[in-house]
C-alpha cells in the first residue's frame, strides 16, 4: 500500500486541477485564506472518496441502506484509507471533548475494552465502560481528572533570588511594600500561615524545606 496520499486533477467547485500529496501517520494542516479551496479538498474530496471506497466494500444490502455515494471530480486517487470527518459547525466546547468523542468511537473503544479486556492478574476488580472513561470519577486521572493537564507553578520564573527571605522579596511577585501580586496576601497574613506551620517569612528562600515551599506557593488548609 501506498505511505502516502496522492491526489491528482482535484476539480471539486474552487479546485482547479490541484495534484496534492498527503503522508500516512502524519498530522497535516490544510490551510489558506477562505474561498480557495480547504474544504473542497479535505471534504468534499479526501473524505468522500475514502467513505466511498469504504462503502463499496460492504455489502449491497448494507450500501442500498445506507444510500448512494458518487464519486469526486479528480483523475486520479492512490493511498487513500477509509476516513472520519468531524462536521464544521459551532459546537458545545469541552476540554475533554477529542475527535473520538465527536465521531462516537471514544464509546465504542470503551465498550470493546469492557466487554473482552481482560486485567492483570493482580487486580480483582470487574471490568465496565466506566473504567476506560475519562469523564467519569471512576476512569479518570485523579491529578488532571481526564484533561490530560495539571496546573502548576513554575517556581523559577516565581522565585528570582534565592538567597533573600519572602520579606526581603524572594518571590519576583513582591511589590516594595511586602504586597505578593495576584495572591490577595499582605507578608504579615504570610507570617501567621508561616508561624502556623513552624517556620516564618524571614527565613532564605533556599534554606525553606520543601514542604514549606509548597505551603508558600499552593497554600494551606490548616486553620489559624
Amino acid at each position: 500500500m501506498e505511505k502516502q496520499i496522492i491526489i491528482k486533477g482535484a476539480c471539486e467547485h474552487n479546485l482547479k486541477n490541484a495534484d496534492v500529496v498527503i503522508p500516512h501517520n502524519k498530522l497535516t494542516v490544510v490551510t489558506g485564506v477562505s474561498g480557495s479551496g480547504k474544504s473542497s479538498l479535505v471534504f468534499d474530496t479526501l473524505y468522500r472518496e475514502g467513505q466511498r471506497r469504504f462503502l463499496e466494500s460492504l455489502s449491497a444490502y448494507s450500501r442500498h441502506l445506507i444510500g448512494k455515494t458518487f464519486k469526486p471530480e479528480a483523475e486520479s486517487f492512490e493511498g487513500i484509507l477509509p476516513a472520519i470527518a468531524v462536521k464544521q459547525g459551532s459546537m458545545i466546547r469541552s476540554p475533554k471533548s477529542t475527535v473520538g468523542t465527536i465521531s462516537g468511537l471514544y464509546d465504542y473503544l470503551r465498550l470493546l475494552f469492557a466487554r473482552i479486556g481482560k486485567p492483570v492478574e493482580e487486580i480483582d476488580i470487574k471490568l465496565s465502560r466506566a473504567l476506560f472513561s475519562f469523564n467519569s470519577p471512576y476512569g479518570y486521572c485523579p491529578e488532571c481528572k481526564g484533561t490530560g493537564l495539571t496546573d502548576q507553578i513554575a517556581v523559577h520564573l516565581i522565585v528570582g533570588d534565592e538567597r533573600k527571605s519572602l520579606r526581603e522579596g524572594a518571590l519576583n511577585l513582591t511589590t516594595p511594600n511586602g504586597y505578593i501580586i495576584y495572591s490577595q496576601v499582605t507578608m504579615d497574613s504570610l507570617d501567621m500561615v508561616c508561624k502556623a506551620h513552624g517556620f516564618n517569612v524571614d527565613i532564605p528562600w533556599k534554606d525553606l524545606k520543601e514542604e514549606e515551599k509548597h505551603i508558600v506557593l499552593y497554600g494551606s488548609d490548616k486553620v489559624i
